[in-house]
């Protein structure tokens, strides 16, 4: 019998826990904190679960099972989980559902909100009932005409008129909505607010958040269906060209059914017996003061990055429907860069140094810290490993993960943005070791260099992702992050005159005239330009080309560094393509995406 089974018992709840948690029940007896193995990527499945998918949309979010392959990974069951950048509380939530504590804590009232109205707990038939209850009034007094909707906007509370960030196609929160949106919105909120059971009117009012995303004039509409507030999409509040007009009931009812799909996704390990496991604090990630030296398990983060996106100011349209308070000292607590407070690059970098104390402070010795980082400036990197370093944090290893679907950020700009993240791995130990600084000499260019042939070499070309990570990864494990972030804080300039874009692809790649600069693994480059030519041959549906053709191609390219033997080429192309006929060769249908030469343990 599984665990799912083991815990679900005859009771048919559909659920969705980690794949990990049966084996770590498995491994209990042989946990060791102190040995736990640096996870690789993993594959991102967003919307499977119910308890994130389709609930709410919130600007950025970490997918559920990654956290959760996580959470296995470092803690065991009753452990303390802490996400002091909680968000819309992808952690929280994935720790109580694989039977861990956790304590949520985030500075953005409208992220505290979602959280507590995701996991406060309901009896479904009850939330049912108060659903259709709604429903019924609200149907009997929609207000249709003119003259109803106009004395709606006079009798029931609606939205505050709050001033909208600089940018903005409104200049308050009023802007933002049709006369007829705001009635009726108004009207369904004060039907919301007269029930009697707080986590129903919470839970309902979580309906009515998300129903605000799309009954607004920001919402934009995309041509394969679907859309996004302006807020989510574009990161400012932008009217939408053609702003759409839906039946206000009809999206609510949606949205009651995705939140009464995720409440029965959560209950068994999420309910009035289990709730106190979970700590939601509104607070700052500088100063957690209600979190004891020593007292935290775990902690699975995912900070703000730098001028990305300013969360409190983009939060303000749900402030306003929500009756939810934003301070001053709010704004001046948090941790971005630029904002409607003008906050500068030295005053985000001391909001972050300040958050690693205070995470090192709380965490237990010989227990683990994951921090998830995506930004083009190497010098944030060094912030983070510097500081870390120096609170006592060892730093044990980092990875690259994909973060799902591509942002609208990204597709727009392609160079500016990154998609993805690393995520940094440290372990507060009492004796750390340090890393060493191998590279003094100034001129890194050719270990800079080399990194990215190495980087194109083993992916036949290179996205400008996997060319960051590889660089920032390098830097930090041996030692040249401080002289990436002082020479190299934009690398478009060097791509643009070494290498070849390809804008189908998106990737870098050699220029054909051109040789490896650098010393890459002999296999490796020849893997790379074997692949190249024969790609290249299938796409331009030549004739397939003979052994010895492949070899006058290739070898020009290959005199810079140890010349091959033609044995040696023919195994790299017996791995990365098949013979036709007597001689010929095409490349497999199945391709592998990465080498295998020279890949680190």
């Amino acid at each position: 019998m599984s665990i799912k089974e083991k815990l679900l018992g005859n009771k048919k709840y559909d659920i969705t826990i980690s794949a990990d948690n049966e084996q770590t029940e498995k491994n209990k007896e042989n946990f060791d904190y102190n040995d736990r193995p640096i996870l690789r990527e993993i594959p991102v499945i967003k919307r499977k679960t119910k308890r994130h998918f389709g609930v709410h949309g919130y600007f950025t979010r970490q997918s559920w099972n990654v956290v959760a392959k996580y959470i296995n990974n470092y803690t065991k069951k009753g452990d303390l989980v802490l996400d002091p950048f909680g968000g819309s509380g992808i952690t929280a939530i994935e720790a109580l559902m694989n039977e861990r504590r956790a304590i949520n804590v985030d500075l953005n009232p409208f992220a505290i909100f979602l959280v507590e109205s995701l996991a406060a707990p309901v009896e479904l038939s009850k939330f049912a009932d108060a659903f259709s209850q709604v429903k019924e009034e609200y149907l009997k007094h929609e207000p249709k005409t003119k003259e109803e909707i106009e004395e709606a906007l006079k009798k029931y509370k609606g939205v505050k008129s709050l001033p909208l960030p600089k940018g903005s196609d409104a200049a308050t929160t009023e802007g933002l909505f049709s006369d007829k949106q705001k009635a009726r919105l108004a009207l369904l909120k004060h039907i919301i607010k007269k029930q009697k059971n707080k986590n129903i009117k919470e839970t309902l009012l979580l309906c009515f958040s998300g129903l605000i995303t799309k009954a607004n004039l920001t919402y934009h509409t995309s041509n394969i269906g679907g859309g996004d507030a302006a807020a989510f999409r574009y990161y400012r509040y932008r009217i939408a060209p053609n702003p759409t007009d839906i039946d206000l009931m009809k999206y609510f009812e949606l949205r009651y059914k995705k939140v009464a799909e995720a409440k029965k996704d959560i209950a068994y390990f999420i309910n009035e017996n289990t709730i106190n496991n979970l700590r939601i604090i509104k607070g700052t990630a500088t100063n957690l003061f209600f979190i004891d030296n020593e007292s935290v398990d775990y902690i699975y983060t995912d900070p703000p990055y730098g001028n990305k996106i300013p969360y409190l100011d983009l939060s303000v349209m749900w402030y306003a429907w929500l009756d939810l308070e934003v301070t001053e000292n709010d704004y001046e607590l948090e941790a971005i860069e630029g904002g409607e407070h003008n906050k500068t690059k030295n005053e985000y970098n001391d909001l972050i140094a300040k958050s690693i104390k205070e995470m090192y402070r709380v965490l237990k010795y010989d227990r683990w810290m994951s921090f998830v980082f995506a930004h083009k400036d190497p010098e944030f990197w060094h912030l983070i490993m510097d500081t870390a370093e120096s609170c006592g944090f060892e730093y044990m290893g980092a990875v690259s993960q994909k973060n799902g679907q591509t942002s609208f950020k990204k597709r727009q700009k392609p160079f500016t943005v990154l998609s993805g993240q690393l995520i940094i791995n440290f372990k507060k130990t009492r004796n750390p070791a340090k890393r060493n600084r191998e590279y003094s000499n100034e001129n890194i260019e050719p270990i800079v260099i080399q990194t990215i042939e190495g980087v194109i070499a083993k992916n036949d070309g290179a996205t400008l992702e996997q060319i960051n990570d590889e660089l920032i990864m390098n830097g930090m494990d041996y030692g040249f992050l401080h002289l990436l972030k002082k020479y190299y804080d934009d690398l478009m300039p060097l791509l643009n005159s070494r290498f070849d874009y390809d804008e189908k692809t998106e990737t870098f790649h050699i220029p054909k005239k051109r040789k490896f600069m650098t010393h890459i693994d002999e296999k490796l480059r020849i893997r790379y330009y074997a692949t190249s030519f024969l790609r290249r041959r299938e796409r331009e549906a030549e004739k397939l080309p003979t052994f010895d053709e492949i070899v006058f191609e290739i070898m020009p390219s290959l005199r810079n560094g140890k010349t091959p033997e033609n044995q040696t080429i023919l195994s790299v192309l017996e791995e990365i393509a098949e013979r036709i006929n007597k001689d010929c060769w095409r490349l497999k249908k199945a391709e592998p995406n990465l080498f295998d030469y020279g890949e680190k343990e």
